[in-house]
């Protein structure tokens, strides 16, 4: 009786041991099916991650490069407005010379018509001569105007591709922002990484 009683505890302890066994297998397959569950779609996150800075970056380098282009183009409007400046002072200075040459000939033409029919035929030619001067002067007059106006559409255009150019610089300054945050991101799950193993 004593040896039914030994053989039927070891019965089931050793029932106890397969059946704990078998439990601990099923955990560890669970564990492992987990672990690599959670490692897939680790390194999805981490694929995603690395596609979303390449085109971060992408983007920088598309801004960088119109900021230059903006740069290049601000140098050129500038170079533009100083030419410009610089026709409208000599256009002022040839404007200045023709009206005091308008006002000599108007001098000299109100003393040849005190001088009468003697003179008449200087007063003539002079007069001709003050013709071609007012053509003159008007076609000055007429080319300022337009150095102005074209003046007034250069600043105009300044002003927007100044506006143009900090419309750049914040929406650079925003993506750059995005990337130091996601590059944070990064490095914080690669610290959780480290951690965790």
């Amino acid at each position: 009786m004593r040896t039914r009683i030994v053989s039927s505890w070891n019965h089931t302890r050793a029932a106890a041991g397969v059946t704990l066994l078998i439990v601990l297998s099923c955990g560890l397959c669970g564990l492992v099916a987990y672990q690599w569950y959670r490692d897939a779609d680790l390194r999805m996150q981490i694929a995603d991650r690395n596609r979303q800075l390449q085109q971060l970056n992408e983007q920088k380098h598309e801004v960088e490069t119109t900021g230059k282009r903006v740069e290049e183009e601000l140098k050129r409007v500038e170079q533009l407005k100083e030419r410009l400046t610089e026709q409208d002072k000599t256009n002022k200075v040839e404007l200045s010379r023709a009206k005091r040459d308008l006002s000599e000939m108007t001098v000299k033409w109100e003393r040849a018509t005190k001088q009468g029919d003697a003179y008449k035929a200087a007063y003539d030619k002079m007069s001709t001569n003050v013709l071609v001067q007012n053509e003159s002067m008007r076609k000055l007059n007429e080319a300022y105007l337009n150095a102005v106006n074209v003046n007034k559409d250069t600043v105009e255009k300044y002003k927007k591709l100044a506006g143009d150019c900090e419309e750049l610089n914040q929406r650079y300054n925003k993506l750059f922002d995005q990337a130091e945050k996601l590059q944070q991101a990064l490095n914080a799950q690669s610290a959780d990484k480290g951690d965790k193993k």
